[in-house]
């Protein structure tokens, strides 16, 4: 496996730490490639001088410029080896298709712009999308996750996508920093060291030929589904949604993922504050009386099992009306080492809702 334009090895002794578990069994056989049939429209290739930034709206502007990108560009960690490290490090512990998928997994780079509002002294704003060439968890073709970064005078935060583009934002400082979710590939806040921190990150352009190739990939799992709030991002709310018109499902996983946050900055203790969290988002996103949205909760909970940040010891086709408010009450998930550590951000730093 390529690990894009670094070159750089995955550092499993990082994630062997994170998730407390043993090195890897490396003796189990060839793994399956994953099917990658977009390459061409997802890597585009073309020289800056013929590139053109004009996917923005009336009063707007927009530009690459380089030097501005990656002088405020996110702290992050992860983003080159955290797929093919958590494979390595649970091995086991996640199913076989995950396993398989994230050692497949191949970094295409990080693409950004500079969005400004005309007049002195308007806002700015910096997009930045991470794209990768595939996603583990939903399984699929392409995955893009941006975080939009905004200079408003001295002040400076991030709106982020935190799971399936449900916005979120984070006042930015120092300290501050995003922690990839291998195979969500989402991001969580988290204060971490500058060792702690991915280097030799270098912003790609983000022109109108990137944003129409992405947009027009023929397959809907693998297509950019981010387009408005690109085109005007100071109209982007937090709590809320990267997308123009977000689904039923989409809905449901926003709030219930709202959810689990607000009980997890409740609780001191992690474990119940995701016990909680997850009756929460039951009984406040789906209810009795809505269980349409069950299967988009259930997807939600099966995602973080197969990422290894909860447990869920019973197959999730089983939970039916009949049975969920005694497998709640009984507290049927629970946090690993893993999670605790990945959601360690919810209690070292204060969103502004």
């Amino acid at each position: 496996m390529r690990l894009g334009s670094h070159g750089k090895k995955p550092n499993s002794s990082l994630l062997q730490k994170l998730y407390n578990v043993p090195s890897s069994n490396h003796g189990r056989g060839q793994l399956k490639l994953v099917k990658k049939e977009f390459t061409d429209k997802l890597r585009v290739r073309a020289p800056l001088d013929q590139l053109r930034f004009n996917e923005h709206e009336g009063g707007l502007s927009a530009e690459f410029d380089k030097h501005l990108l990656e002088k405020h560009l996110p702290r992050t960690q992860g983003i080159v080896t955290g797929d093919r490290t958590l494979a390595d490090t649970l091995n086991t512990v996640i199913p076989d298709s995950t396993r398989n998928a994230l050692r497949e997994t191949e970094f295409v780079g990080v693409f950004g712009r500079v969005v400004k509002q005309k007049g002195h002294g308007g806002t700015i704003c910096l997009q930045y999308f991470y794209v990768w060439d595939y996603q583990a968890v939903p399984e699929h073709e392409a995955d893009y996750e941006p975080i939009f970064v905004y200079l408003d005078g001295s002040r400076r935060y991030a709106i982020y996508d935190l799971v399936h583009y449900c916005s979120r934002r984070l006042d930015l400082d120092s300290e501050m920093a995003f922690r990839m979710i291998p195979g969500w590939h989402s991001f969580l806040p988290a204060k971490l060291n500058d060792s702690e921190i991915d280097k030799g990150l270098e912003v790609q352009p983000l022109s109108d030929k990137h944003l129409q190739s992405w947009w027009t990939i023929p397959e809907e799992k693998a297509r950019l589904k981010v387009e408005g709030f690109i085109r005007d991002p100071f109209l982007l709310e937090a709590p809320g949604h990267f997308m123009d018109e977000p689904d039923e499902n989409a809905q449901t996983m926003c709030c219930s993922f709202l959810q689990i946050e607000q009980a997890l900055n409740e609780f001191e203790d992690p474990k119940k504050g995701i016990a909680e969290g997850v009756k929460r988002a039951f009984f406040g996103c789906v209810g009795f009386l809505a269980l349409y949205r069950l299967g988009a909760y259930l997807q939600l909970l099966g995602e973080m099992n197969d990422i290894g940040m909860v447990r869920i010891p019973i197959s999730l086709s089983s939970i039916n009306v009949a049975t969920i408010g005694k497998m709640l009450q009984d507290g049927f998930v629970s946090l690993t080492n893993a999670g605790k550590k990945l959601l360690e951000g919810f209690h070292s730093s204060k969103e502004d809702e």
